[in-house]
């Protein structure tokens, strides 16, 4: 039997959103070992996307800098956003070669979310500090995301489509395909202004930052919500009802049929397929000072991310508007052709996306500075709740709450302890991180989110945030 609809619509919606990486909040390894509390734990260069204010809080340091390859990463990903080989092995092949195990691949692939996935890596990041005036940073960056959200059902139901579309009907709603990839230019400004001038003051200082910052993008694709795929078989025949509307684009130089799986720095400098403005702001304010001058509580809120990208190179919609459709078979075979169901494609000269902007608020406890000490560490503990704003990939689906601690021993050999956890919409998770300072300069820290998945039988995503910087 011919699986040409099957075919036509996994194609048409996953072809192009095989490409993207993701990760902002993977910048700050130890708020991401600290229950992913970056609007309070971040630091220096580390708060850049997240929570702008912190660029010069508690940071004593004039000059910070980070250069790739030296620099920072992050990986969030499922196994078979891990393996662009087994990726580029089906969609190599072309329509005219599909066969029905390569649809059950395709849903193999698909399944549990193993596509989804985030990464992001800082091709340079520079902070100085003026005294008197505040501390400016200029960093390039590249972030992008993948996120399949599929009914299990429906992917069981398309491992043997041939023989299901005729025995009994499907249904599927409201499913996500989206990517993006996109580079980030961002200059960003905080400044710490004193308030309090003794102890006694309950309002010590308050921090604030804003970045403005130009986006290029790569690629992109996105199914609107209200899309459907009913199925109901019966007479030897099939009703077809089929609704969704998609966008892509891709820059000239990127070939959505070719997933790379090997880093070049094409895609550092790839011909942009749209451009952008953004925008972050944030404020931390510290209360409660001790008798040296030093804020015991924190409070942080930012918004990051405000702001939109028009694409306008390869730009695509591919609509199918509420069609309904009636294909005959005969002798377990469908002799029409249904390549109406995989939609009109037509160029388009533009379309805009909003940015994936983020809404954070925390708060931080530093018992160091209330006199609790362990041991030659330094203990803070702090919360988190973050939201998406849009409801474009790398932007949260729904709310998020973490919880961490800090332990940190300065020193000739400096050394950082983060650990805590995640609460998220059906899901929960540990998180550890650890860092060292060499020489009174140079820091590297390392991260994961997902410790609880190192106890379960069969996992196998990956997550992890790793940060090389020098500050003097």
């Amino acid at each position: 039997m011919k699986t040409t609809l099957f075919i036509l619509l996994f194609l048409s919606l996953t072809l192009t959103s095989l490409f993207a990486q993701e990760g902002y909040e993977h910048l700050s390894p130890i708020a991401h070992g600290a229950g992913r509390t970056y609007v309070v734990t971040s630091r220096g260069l580390d708060a850049v996307g997240l929570n702008p204010a912190l660029l010069e809080f508690e940071n004593d340091k004039t000059l910070e800098i980070q250069i790739f390859p030296l620099s920072t990463y992050g990986l969030d990903a499922g196994p078979s956003f891990s393996d662009a080989n087994a990726l580029s092995s089906i969609f190599s092949t072309g329509i005219s070669h599909f066969t029905d195990s390569s649809l059950t691949n395709i849903a193999n692939l698909l399944s549990n979310g193993k596509l989804s996935g985030r990464g992001d890596a800082e091709i340079l990041g520079v902070s100085y500090r003026f005294p008197e005036v505040g501390t400016f940073a200029f960093t390039w960056t590249t972030h992008g995301a993948v996120r399949t959200d599929i009914p299990q059902s429906f992917l069981d139901f398309a491992k043997s489509a041939a023989h299901n579309l005729i025995q009994s009907p499907s249904s599927i709603d409201n499913f996500e395909f989206q990517g993006m990839w996109y580079n980030e230019y961002s200059l960003t400004y905080a400044k710490t202004i004193e308030i309090g001038k003794d102890s006694n003051d309950f309002l010590k200082n308050i921090s604030v930052g804003g970045a403005i910052k130009y986006v290029s993008g790569i690629a992109y694709l996105k199914v609107d919500q209200g899309n459907y795929i009913h199925t109901m078989p019966g007479n030897e025949r099939i009703i077809f009802n089929v609704n969704f509307d998609e966008h892509a684009a891709y820059s000239s130089n990127f070939d959505p049929r070719h997933v790379p799986n090997h880093f070049s720095f094409d895609f550092l400098t790839s011909n942009s397929a749209g451009s952008g403005m953004g925008a972050d702001i944030g404020v931390c304010f510290g209360f409660l000072s001790n008798r040296h001058g030093t804020p015991t509580v924190l409070l942080g809120v930012s918004a990051t991310d405000i702001g939109s990208i028009t694409w306008n190179k390869n730009a695509t919609e591919r609509i199918v508007n509420h069609m309904v459709d009636t294909i005959l078979y005969k002798s377990g075979d469908i002799t029409d052709s249904l390549k109406s169901l995989g939609g009109l494609l037509k160029d388009v000269s533009s379309f805009t996306s909003p940015l994936p902007s983020m809404f954070r608020a925390g708060f931080m406890i530093d018992l160091d500075a209330m006199g609790v000490a362990w041991g030659a560490f330094a203990p803070k503990i702090a919360l988190e709740y973050a939201n998406g704003l849009t409801s474009l990939v790398g932007s949260l689906k729904s709310g998020r709450l973490g919880a961490g601690l800090t332990l940190e021993r300065t020193g000739p050999v400096g050394l950082r302890l983060a650990g805590g956890f995640v609460i998220e919409s059906g899901a929960s998770d540990l998180t550890l991180g650890c860092g060292i300072t060499l020489f009174q300069f140079l820091n590297i820290d390392v991260a994961s989110a997902h410790i609880g998945q190192f106890f379960k039988s069969g996992s196998s995503r990956t997550d992890l945030a790793l940060g090389i910087r020098a500050a003097f």
